[in-house]
């Protein structure tokens, strides 16, 4: 896990595939926000017991080790959760469980929707 620092609210982001998570950070970044990275549902719960709240979270939900379904189970019951909007990032997230997240977006992603998601909630 990395993260960059400045003076915005960091923006987790949650997806096992390592182009796809790079590109996402790298269009975040450009924006001008933090952001934090995770491989999967458990190095992102890890993060967030450890860190500062990000200001959002954004999951992918087929992932090795634990699922994006997984971590929105165990996150719901983690301590101020109720304040992290999570936003699923999905190719199949019309056809999956998405309780306990905000809304979702389709991929193949489209940057202006990413954008227009990350500036209403964070």
């Amino acid at each position: 896990m990395a993260a960059a620092h400045n003076n915005l609210a960091s923006i987790l982001v949650v997806e096992d595939d390592i182009d796809i998570r790079s590109a996402l950070v790298q269009i975040l970044r450009m924006e001008g926000h933090t952001t934090a990275e995770a491989a999967n549902g458990k190095e992102a719960l890890e993060y967030i017991r450890n860190n500062p709240k990000p200001c959002m979270v954004l999951l992918d939900m087929m992932m090795p080790i634990m699922t994006g379904r997984q971590f929105l189970d165990v996150f719901k019951n983690e301590p101020d959760s109720s304040s992290v909007p999570v936003v699923i990032i999905s190719a199949v997230a019309d056809r999956i469980d998405t309780s306990g997240a905000k809304e979702f977006i389709r991929k193949p992603l489209e940057v202006a929707k990413l954008l227009e998601v990350v500036a209403k909630y964070c």
